[in-house]
């Protein structure tokens, strides 16, 4: 009822069995709302050869990760752009930001970290309480704010990793 796909994410190409790709689902019965060619971002391969059990069907291995930037955490999926919108809430902060996500193994909890840079006129304390209610009322998660001066988090002319994941995966 499905066909299955994958595809270099980059190009849109098909890959080998094997290789990792961009999982794609075709719906091949439904009528109402028929999905082609669907990207679903997911990262996983076709596991070529037979099976051990002796069926021949392809198998599709673990998902590995998403070809695009969203990340979860506490069970809500995020995106970098849903940070620099509540940046673009709270007068003083710059589009410069830092996301790092962590886990605390004594509370067996994820924390996420946001450094921000905001000009020297505001008051950092306040930016960043602000800042935490917003991202809160937002995301549905509660981050621990710093702020820094203008300049201090690393700049790039490309797309640059605003998010750091260093949970074990």
């Amino acid at each position: 009822y499905l066909y299955i796909e994958i595809i270099n994410p980059k190009t849109g190409e098909p890959v080998e069995d094997g290789e990792e790709g961009e999982i794609v689902i075709s719906t091949l019965v439904k009528e109402g709302a028929p999905l082609l060619r669907f990207r679903t971002h997911d990262i996983s391969r076709i596991i070529p050869g037979k099976c051990k059990c002796g069926r021949c069907y392809p198998r599709l291995d673990i998902i590995q990760g998403r070809s695009d930037d969203m990340f979860k955490v506490h069970g809500v999926n995020m995106l970098p752009s849903q940070f620099e919108e509540a940046l673009a809430l709270v007068d003083g902060v710059s589009s410069e930001y830092k996301v790092d996500i962590a886990h605390d193994e004594e509370k067996n909890r994820d924390i996420i970290m946001l450094t921000v840079e905001a000009e020297g006129r505001v008051n950092f304390d306040d930016t960043a309480i602000k800042l935490k209610e917003i991202v809160k009322s937002k995301m549905m998660v509660t981050p621990k704010v710093v702020v820094v001066p203008v300049g201090t988090l690393p700049r790039s002319e490309k797309k640059t990793q605003r998010v750091f994941d260093h949970r074990e995966q």
